[in-house]
């Protein structure tokens, strides 16, 4: 087992569409894509993460299904066959430079494109969750 995960799914890529239109053109089967997320972000938590390990869930999709959605339910499995259920450690306003107005309630980074200010003004859409598992 490992103590940090990154695990960065295969996704639409809807938010990448303001710098690569034909991403919201193309069809992209959702229900494979999301039944790959759920496998794999399922089996990083119960099979490569250590206990007290973190898992860093991220797309550069702006669709909830894709994001929100997926880290909601691995966060609503509980415990299964034995395994530790997973909690958010959300991120921190100061934490991340820049980013403070992307934190969601649940301390999620939801970004979508053209909100961030300066520099970061032309950043893609993207989510990140941090997720810890716990005993």
């Amino acid at each position: 087992p490992v103590s940090g995960i990154l695990v960065d799914v295969p996704c639409s890529a809807t938010g990448t569409g303001s710098r690569r239109p034909d991403v919201l053109r193309r069809d992209a089967n959702l229900g494979n894509l999301l039944d790959t997320q759920n496998v794999l972000a399922t089996h990083c938590a119960d099979n490569i993460l250590a206990m007290y390990g973190i898992m860093v869930y991220a797309t550069c999709s702006l669709l909830a299904l894709e994001s929100e959605d997926q880290v909601r339910k691995l966060l609503a499995r509980g415990t299964v066959q034995g395994e530790a259920v997973m909690k958010t450690v959300p991120f921190e306003p100061g934490e991340i430079p820049g980013f403070d107005n992307a934190i969601d309630e649940n301390g999620w980074l939801r970004v979508l494109p053209g909100v961030l200010e300066g520099d970061l003004s032309s950043c893609d859409g993207f989510f990140v969750a941090r997720l810890q598992k716990v005993g």
